[in-house]
């Protein structure tokens, strides 16, 4: 039926004549054949088809088979929807009286019916109100004949309110312009007067004999659908009172209580307080259902309610707090609904396997905390009072649901990793509980210490208290370290003191949480390194086992970090551990890789002349065996164990460091190294590793040429080498040159890239460096280009990245390095240029800092002016062209700063740079007008300081050219400032 690449020719479309008989061929070859994916591209053109308006109502007939008819219906609501601009308002009349005609008198399936009342509800849509001023009250009085007298027709009702449902339902997902769908929305807000007694009406009749159960369902679904047109609050109540009537059915309990929630949470209500606490009155005795299901163990019977409760309690929770504040009336009325949710969160079952209800007011008691501290100290005083008892019982509520179960081992994987979420949200909670109890929490948690300790000495098995108070511990972990009034707080010394003396009995799980404590506590332990004897055995026995090395590990590096000055005292012990725990052969690669870090910490407290007498032992087998592979014929074993070394020397490199620079010292403060017993100049050891290591390392990447993890690895610890030793590399620098540039040659990668620009950054501006410099500039560049031309750009999106982020940092550092004759500007340009065009965020985003700094530096380094001028024009359309719609919109920031800094330091230049754009027709897009682009141009042009205001001009051009302008898109991106 279709061929590749459709094609449209009047009537035709792929050579086959749009007729309600071939199309109906088509829907029933869909069907039968396996040609399914051709035959759904052509019906799906089809349909899209002028013809379609005539062809549809064909199918729909009742001689014709069922899936001809849903198709036919769905094509009328496709072309009413979608296609609406293809009628003229003269053919608004006759469309509208044969949509209702077909919809009151079809007799075939309810799916199809359906689709014929989306049709007419976006007829509704468009129509309304000057085409049809009353939809609404016009389609309810049609329907009141057979509605009326005292055998109403139940079909005729469904159907009524089948439609009266999908209205709303079709507004909210037709794309319409923001002024149309406002002028939409204020019509049906005023039907809501006619809409609603109607449905009430028909909810009246619930219970009563002969009454359509199915009917008062649809009426429920439809006040849900149009609550959202804002319910006036003075009519609120019988709305509420009909759906609580009709909430004790089971068949209609779910929908009543989602159409509550969408009353209750509509963002009008809260400027009707007194109305609301109203509402609320009359919903809260549903909280005896609430808790007859949970009494009986039928969690998931609770649901509807709970989630009404928990609506109400998000949408409201500062007028929570003001009616629990102002009221001993209020006070009770908002502590009934509090409780009725702590219920929830506190359910005796077990997470996830018995019960899911427990996760769901997490978002509730974040958002009241939240607004709790907002308040005015007065209030928040009085909150505390009120909510602390609650939030004291939340915790302990949490603390006995985050407790794991001994036999998780009998779940299933998804069921474990839904109790580590849960477990996550748990610690949160507990976190956002510190804001309301502070130093109550504290306490709490310290008791709740003591009993599990007590608990665990007389039976071990009694490990999950223990562990769930350890856990919530860590959750506070982090906010405590943070808060300056923590600092003494001897509640915390008391917790810390206690660790050593938790009878673990070698539970890992016990362990690993507390192993969690001490990492994240290690902030606190920086102000406090009296408690870092009580701590560090428990990190540095763990090391050992396997099922606890990944924590301890992680502790170990967390305290090594920022309790290192404090850490002296227990360096042998530590270095002592690290060294057992690397020769087991327990630990992972990961494991050994960050247990450098701590190690190069701890070496960097020795005296200078026992550390590599103390590294040697961990490192000469891995560096023998460096240099054999590096002689060794090329493999994947031996390349997994070369990049393994490679990374565990990056990682001691980070750290091992006896200048101990700060990170805002210049260098030129940094002196020689002395021995301060001996007097004598002491070398750095990662100096001395790196100078052993050297020949390796081009024996490995000769070895491994066109292997780019190797080059990557060897690259990478080059780098953190030169970042640690700074100015003391300067004897390695060119033996480090040449190698990273045989890297490059090789296999160009970012990492060569980065090591370069190290050298460039810290000696651009030395006179006896710069040939060397522009030598190694111009071979980069060289190589750079030459590979960015094998392929598409995207394909070298990371290389163009860091390359011309390189650039841009020797322009700011030391342009004068691009004044090389063997560096081709032309060629460097053009490729800059042509970037500017990538889909990619980053390589765009460098490529134009470089040229920004290009043109703002150049005016200070005269030779490079011509380059400018040269290619200046070149480069301006391209960015016009960018703006215009040939890159991504979410880049125009980028272009406004190559427009700002050529109209700072070129303006003659763009003059008549902008004189071309404008007298080019149809550039950038033929939807720029010449007055457009004469009013863009002088609007830049005037712009040579305020960057906010380019910004907005380029992007109200960019939108022109793309079609774009005054667009409701367009105007939610203004919103957005994009």
């Amino acid at each position: 039926m279709a061929t590749a690449g459709p094609s449209m020719n009047n009537n035709l479309l792929d050579g086959v004549e749009l007729t309600s008989a071939n199309v109906e061929q088509a829907v029933l070859q869909f069907y039968q054949s396996s040609a399914m994916q051709e035959t759904h591209k052509w019906l799906t053109l089809a349909q899209l088809s002028p013809q379609a308006w005539s062809f549809c109502w064909d199918l729909i007939t009742p001689d014709k088979k069922h899936e001809v008819q849903f198709f036919g219906a769905s094509c009328l609501a496709v072309k009413v929807t979608r296609c609406w601009g293809e009628l003229r308002p003269e053919q608004f009349p006759g469309l509208r009286k044969r949509l209702l005609d077909i919809m009151t008198s079809y007799q075939g399936p309810k799916i199809v019916l359906t689709r014929i009342c989306v049709a007419v509800s976006g007829l509704v849509i468009h129509c309304v109100p000057d085409h049809w001023p009353e939809p609404i009250t016009d389609i309810i009085s049609m329907f009141q004949p057979q509605l009326s007298g005292p055998s109403p027709n139940y079909r005729s009702l469904t159907l009524l309110l089948e439609l009266l449902t999908v209205i709303p339902e079709e507004f909210s997902t037709l794309l319409l312009s923001s002024n149309r769908r406002s002028i939409v929305r204020n019509s049906f807000s005023s039907s809501l007067s006619t809409v609603l007694p109607f449905l009430l009406g028909v909810m009246a009749h619930h219970g009563q004999e002969g009454a359509s159960t199915e009917a008062t369902l649809q009426a429920c679904k439809c006040v849900q659908a149009w609550v959202q047109f804002g319910v006036p609050m003075e009519s609120c109540d019988p709305v509420v009172d009909r759906l609580l009537q009709c909430v004790g059915d089971e068949e209609l309990q779910d929908t009543v209580i989602e159409a509550l929630s969408s009353l209750v949470s509509h963002p009008d209500t809260h400027k009707y307080p007194q109305r609301l606490m109203g509402v609320l009155k009359k919903i809260l005795p549903l909280d005896t259902m609430l808790h007859q299901y949970m009494a009986e163990g039928s969690y998931e019977m609770c649901l509807p309610v709970l989630s009404l409760f928990i609506t109400f309690g998000e949408s409201h929770s500062r007028l929570l707090i003001d009616w629990s504040t102002s009221s001993s009336e209020g006070r009770d009325v908002v502590l009934r609904l509090v409780t009725a949710i702590l219920a929830a969160s506190s359910c005796h079952a077990q997470f996830p396997t018995q019960e899911t209800i427990s996760e769901m007011p997490f978002g509730f008691w974040y958002i009241l905390q939240d607004d709790i501290i907002a308040c005015e100290p007065e209030q928040y005083q009085q909150c505390v009072a009120l909510f602390g008892p609650v939030y004291t019982a939340l915790v302990n509520a949490m603390l006995n649901k985050s407790m794991y179960d001994p036999k998780d081992g009998e779940w299933s994987a998804d069921q474990r990793e839904s109790l580590r979420c849960y477990r996550t949200d748990i610690a949160d909670t507990i976190m956002y509980s510190f804001n309301i109890l502070r130093d109550g929490l504290l306490h709490s948690l310290l008791q709740h210490l003591d009993s599990a300790i007590s608990g665990c000495l007389n039976s071990p098995t009694a490990w999950p208290p223990l562990e769930a108070c350890l856990h919530a511990w860590y959750a506070v972990a982090e906010s405590l370290a943070d808060s300056e009034e923590e600092e003494a707080n001897p509640l915390l010394s008391m917790f810390l003191a206690k660790l050593p003396v938790i009878p673990f009995h070698n539970n890992t799980r016990v362990i690993s949480t507390a192993l969690d404590c001490i990492g994240g506590f290690s902030d606190w332990l920086a102000m406090h390194p009296q408690l870092l004897p009580h701590v560090t055995p428990i990190v540095t026995s763990a090391l050992a086992s396997s099922e606890l090395s990944m924590a301890a590990t992680m502790a170990l590096k967390d305290i090594s970090r920022d309790c290192t000055d404090s850490m002296k005292p227990y360096a042998e012990q530590v270095i002592s551990s690290i060294q057992q725990s690397l020769t087991s052969g327990t630990l992972n690669t990961g494991e050994c890789v960050r247990l450098m870090y701590p190690l190069g910490k701890m070496l960097s407290l020795l005296p200078p002349h026992q550390i590599l007498p103390r590294l040697e032992p961990l490192l000469a087998s891995h560096m023998q065996a460096l240099d054999q592979l590096s002689k060794s014929p090329a493999d994947q074993n031996s390349k997994n164990r070369i990049i393994f070394v490679l990374k565990l020397l990056t990682m001691l490199f980070t750290t091992l460091d006896i200048a101990r620079r700060e990170d805002d010292q210049p260098e030129s403060e940094c002196g020689p190294l002395v021995d301060p017993g001996s007097g004598e100049s002491i070398q750095q050891p990662v100096f001395l590793i790196l100078k052993q290591c050297l020949p390796v390392y081009h024996a490995i990447c000769a070895n491994y040429s066109t292997d780019p993890d190797i080059t990557e690895a060897v690259c990478t610890n080059l780098k953190q080498g030169v970042s640690t030793l700074q100015d003391d590399m300067r004897p390695l620098t060119q033996e480090v040159l040449t190698l990273s540039l045989a890297c490059y040659r090789a296999t160009p990668q970012p990492a060569a890239l980065e090591l370069a620009k190290q050298f460039f950054i810290m000696y651009g501006r030395e006179a006896e460096m710069e040939t060397p410099l522009r030598s190694l500039l111009a071979e980069l560049c060289s190589i750079s280009l030459a590979t960015i031309q094998t392929a598409s750009l995207s394909d070298h999106a990371d290389l163009i990245d860091c390359f011309y982020s390189m650039l841009g940092q020797v322009l700011k550092k030391q342009p004068g390095l691009f004044l090389c004759p063997n560096l081709d500007t032309n060629l460097l340009m053009q490729a800059a240029i042509s970037c500017l065009t990538m889909p990619e965020q980053h390589p765009v985003k460098s490529v134009a800092g470089f040229l920004n700094h290009l043109i703002s530096v150049s005016r200070e380094v005269e030779p490079l002016v011509p380059i400018v001028n040269t290619h200046g024009e070149q480069l301006f359309m391209q960015v016009i062209k960018c703006v215009g719609g040939d890159a991504s919109r979410s880049y125009i920031d980028y272009f406004t700063d190559i427009l700002l800094a050529l109209n700072k330091k070129y303006f003659d230049n763009l003059c008549r740079y902008m004189n071309s754009m404008v007298t080019t027709d149809n550039f950038p897009t033929e939807l720029c007008s010449r007055e457009a682009k004469e009013h863009f141009a002088r609007s830049v042009l005037k712009e040579r300081a305020n960057k906010r205001k380019l910004q907005e001009t380029v992007r109200e051009f960019s939108l022109l050219s793309r079609g774009l302008l005054g667009s409701e898109y367009a105007a939610q991106l203004v919103q957005l400032g994009l």
